[in-house]
């Protein structure tokens, strides 16, 4: 009996060996990050409510600043602390920073980013004189104007792949009729004018934010009201970006760059380390879909997916998906991680 454990011990010791040193030999080479933006305010007001929104509608909150902040801490400890990927004191070619062009995610970005790079990091006059204060790191946000988003894809395909592959689906359809008497109730009790689905996303969207912030909603709608409009809008925004007809629109693009960034870096002669990408949910669902791995529910605010090369012993290259610290499976590669050659055919550039 005594062997018999001793024989189990040894091999879970080998085993275990095995496994540390295979993930030993895993060297980060390169990261790109999509975070969604912080907690903001709703996208449109209640109007049968006595809230005003101080920040104005869509902004970024306290709130959310500080849920980005805390990303740019994980961020820290993992490219900085844990694998060394980027250097302790910001370096520009390492990096490269872009947000889409709304205030709240060139806001998120600035947050992560002090995160990232802490007070006290930034450059010096003389030894003990900082150029800001405290040492603070100023580092550039890059975007583009509005009718030329990164990734975001055109607003008119948009539009015309939600009626083909949404709007004319039976369970759509069928979804929509059912509501079509709770709309006109919802409508009158919040004061807003709401004909679909679509339009419903946005309603949920704002009693999500208004419950969050603890704000009183509309005396006439009652529990059962919100519940299931929130229910409904959950099942609507999923619906419409696991579709992977309407997905791709902005999860093609960004695949296909995100597979440039990484082929690139496995050449391994770019000072080029980490690139980070602040959006929104919609571009984190599309980016999933597109990877063929679809959530079910809506990503939370600073939700992150990373997306990191691994560089292994003889030379080879395997990339892992990272979704708010899980890892994701990848249906293309067989499991959660994918050779760098898996990775190119997935984004179709093999």
């Amino acid at each position: 009996m005594f062997y018999h454990h001793l024989k189990k011990i040894i091999l879970f010791t080998l085993l275990l060996s095995i496994t540390i040193n295979t993930y030993a030999t895993e060297t980060l080479i390169f990261a790109f990050d999509l975070i969604r933006h912080g907690d903001r305010t709703p996208l449109l007001a209640i109007p049968n409510t006595q809230h005003t929104w101080p920040e104005g509608m869509g902004q970024l909150t306290a709130r959310g600043m500080r849920q980005e902040l805390q990303r740019g801490d994980e961020l820290r400890r993992r490219y900085i602390e844990q694998y060394h990927l980027l250097p302790a004191h910001y370096q520009n070619e390492t990096m490269y920073v872009f947000a889409t062009n709304f205030d709240r995610t060139l806001m998120s970005a600035n947050s992560i980013l002090l995160g990232l790079y802490t007070l006290g990091t930034g450059p010096r006059l003389s030894e003990k004189t900082p150029a800001l204060p405290i040492f603070y790191q100023p580092i550039p946000v890059h975007t583009r104007p509005l009718e030329s988003e990164p990734f975001i894809g055109d607003p008119d395909k948009f539009n015309q792949q939600l009626t083909q592959y949404l709007y004319t689906q039976p369970q759509w359809i069928k979804k929509t009729q059912e509501l079509q008497t709770k709309l006109a109730i919802w409508n009158q009790a919040t004061g807003l004018n709401l004909t679909n689905l679509h339009e419903l996303e946005i309603l949920a969207d704002a009693l999500r934010i208004y419950k969050i912030h603890r704000i009183p909603l509309p005396t006439t709608l009652n529990d059962a009201d919100v519940k299931e409009i929130l229910a409904v809008g959950s099942w609507a925004f999923t619906t419409e970006y696991k579709t992977k007809e309407i997905a791709n629109l902005a999860g093609t693009p960004l695949l296909l760059k995100i597979s440039d960034y990484l082929q690139t870096a496995s050449q391994e002669n770019t000072p080029l380390k980490y690139v980070l990408f602040v959006a929104h949910d919609s571009t984190v669902m599309s980016l999933l879909t597109t990877l063929g791995a679809p959530l079910n529910t809506p990503p939370p605010y600073a939700a992150n997916v990373s997306v990191l090369l691994f560089k292994v012993e003889k030379g080879n290259y395997i990339v892992k998906v990272v979704y708010n610290g899980k890892a994701v499976s990848i249906p293309a590669c067989n499991g959660t991680s994918c050779s760098l050659d898996q990775f190119m055919k997935l984004a179709g550039l093999t």
